[in-house]
């Protein structure tokens, strides 16, 4: 496969998780009374990371995060607020496709792509929603925002992440959808890479 014909591959690829993931975006499996809610909307765009690598999920994961929140109800106080609530946060999804062809690398890069995404969350608490910090949670005394958002945003990541890693732990036992969905593609720098081996 031509460089040129896996980059228009990797970007009809990237158009079909993107919408896959704005339907799954409107099909909520659990809501939090303090907001927020559990979905499978990342699902796609981790199945892409990690079939592509960090550099077409760059684009890709940005994209994502703005249709998040033009297309999915996004609620925000402020522009920067949308844009660590949604654009940047969703970005660092991209972090995942360091996984991608390494061992467990569904495993650590979705961690890793959701630790990003907990970050951006985080600021966006500290520093812009801290007004409507509760006096407690989770039965806890709030007197701080940066551990009230700390803990907020841990509490959402850490419950669609663990959703996320279900989905893709079942992809991965069954080897059809393992080698089908989650199998590495073959970027033009990596075959090339093959090329020059192949010479010695």
């Amino acid at each position: 496969m031509t460089q040129k014909n896996n980059k228009i591959r990797a970007l009809a690829e990237g158009a079909i998780m993107i919408a896959a993931a704005t339907v799954l975006g409107y099909f909520r499996i659990f809501r939090f009374p303090f907001g927020g809610s559990i979905d499978l909307a990342l699902v796609p765009i981790l199945v892409y990371c990690l079939r592509w690598g960090p550099r077409y999920s760059l684009m890709c994961c940005f994209v994502n995060g703005v249709l998040q929140y033009f297309l999915g109800g996004g609620i925000a106080i402020s522009w920067q607020s949308m844009l660590l609530d949604y654009v940047v946060a969703y970005t660092l999804v991209f972090l995942c496709g360091f996984g991608s062809g390494k061992k467990l690398g569904w495993l650590w890069g979705t961690i890793l792509g959701s630790f990003g995404r907990w970050v951006s969350l985080t600021l966006s608490g500290g520093l812009l929603w801290y007004m409507y910090m509760p006096e407690t949670f989770l039965g806890l005394p709030m007197v701080n925002p940066w551990i009230y958002s700390m803990l907020l945003n841990g509490v959402l990541v850490l419950a669609v992440m663990a959703v996320n890693l279900a989905v893709l732990g079942i992809m991965q036992t069954v080897p059809a959808l393992r080698r089908l969905v989650l199998a590495r593609q073959i970027t033009g720098e990596i075959q090339a890479g093959y090329e020059r081996a192949s010479m010695y």
